[in-house]
């Protein structure tokens, strides 16, 4: 027969507390699980997430940058368009003076066809591009008469020399702009330059410096020989003289004067002097002048003036210490033709 013995109070409480603590432990245990299972599954719908915004990020970088593309290509397309509309601009000018060059061309065969019809007794052909005049043309409106038909620059005669001038023929002469001047034309028949001098001393008077080398003598207006210059054509000319005067010792007084002469008249002088020198005395003299010559014209220098004391001189060497040189600066262009 077995015993059974009843358990006291304490023990029952006891028990009690180890099924409470054992059931609760299981379900806590339940509930962890449960909950790391859902942060999985959140961790997982976040990468997806990332992912997804990596994804339009990438994308959004791509629009960019086609984006920046299609702005360079709209800047390029516009400076094409800026070109384009200037090009355009220039062929309407274009355009525009051919339309009234036809204009004065058709006008001025209608005034030709008109003419003929009023005088048959000098018929003119309606074909014809030019006409004769005398002389050579002196504007724009003798160049039309002869032909012209471009714009541009052209040499006319003018009073005295050639001038250039601008036409513009798809106006009509009596138009403004038709003509315009623009100055005058450096044209020369003859060119004429000179530079000569001296390899010795001179002392003479009353006579031309006649001189012994030629270092430049084109067009051969001056003659070494007598010392003279002869104008080939009208126009305006240049001269310059230097040189060196030796004075000896003196306690007197000393001068030499040269003088420039045209056609032997006195145009101009150039004069040293010296005194009181305990030493010789080598004084630098120049004269220059700008002279309008006729064709023909005759130039020279000559010592007009020197002191009668022995020694006195214009000074040369081979080492060339006397210079005259001249050049026409502008021809009468009328008068050469």
């Amino acid at each position: 027969m077995k015993n059974w013995s009843v358990a006291s109070p304490t023990q029952m409480g006891l028990l009690m507390v180890l099924f409470c603590w054992t059931t609760g432990s299981g379900v806590a245990a339940i509930s962890l699980e449960e909950e790391f299972l859902h942060l999985k599954e959140n961790y997982i719908q976040i990468q997806d997430t990332v992912k997804s915004l990596e994804s339009k990020v990438s994308q959004l970088k791509s629009l960019e940058s086609k984006a920046t593309q299609l702005e360079l290509q709209v800047t390029r397309l516009e400076s094409k368009d800026v070109e384009m509309q200037e090009k355009l601009t220039e062929l309407e000018a274009k355009v525009q003076q051919q339309d009234s060059l036809l204009t004065s061309l058709l006008r001025e065969k209608n005034e030709r066809t008109a003419a003929t019809d009023f005088d048959s007794s000098a018929p003119v052909s309606i074909n014809q591009s030019a006409v004769t005049i005398n002389g050579l043309p002196s504007s724009c409106g003798d160049l039309k008469m002869i032909g012209h038909i471009w714009n541009g620059i052209y040499f006319v005669m003018g009073t005295s020399m050639m001038e250039s001038v601008y036409c513009d023929f798809t106006k009509f002469p009596e138009d403004a702009g038709f003509q315009k001047w623009i100055g005058f034309a450096d044209v020369k028949s003859t060119p004429v330059h000179f530079y000569v001098q001296r390899t010795s001393s001179f002392n003479s008077t009353g006579i031309p410096i006649p001189f012994q080398l030629a270092r430049l003598n084109i067009g051969n207006a001056m003659n070494l020989t007598s010392g003279i210059f002869t104008a080939p054509q009208p126009g305006i000319y240049f001269f310059s003289f230097a040189g060196s005067v030796y004075f000896p010792p003196s306690t007197t007084y000393f001068y030499l004067h040269v003088g420039l002469y045209l056609n032997e008249k006195l145009i101009g002088r150039s004069v040293v002097t010296e005194t009181n020198s305990l030493d010789i005395q080598y004084s630098p003299m120049t004269l220059q002048s700008t002279l309008t010559l006729k064709k023909g014209d005759q130039v020279r220098l000559g010592i007009d003036e020197i002191s009668p004391v022995s020694g006195v001189k214009l000074y040369d060497d081979s080492r060339h210490f006397i210079h005259f040189t001249g050049f026409m600066l502008e021809e009468e262009i009328v008068a050469s033709l």
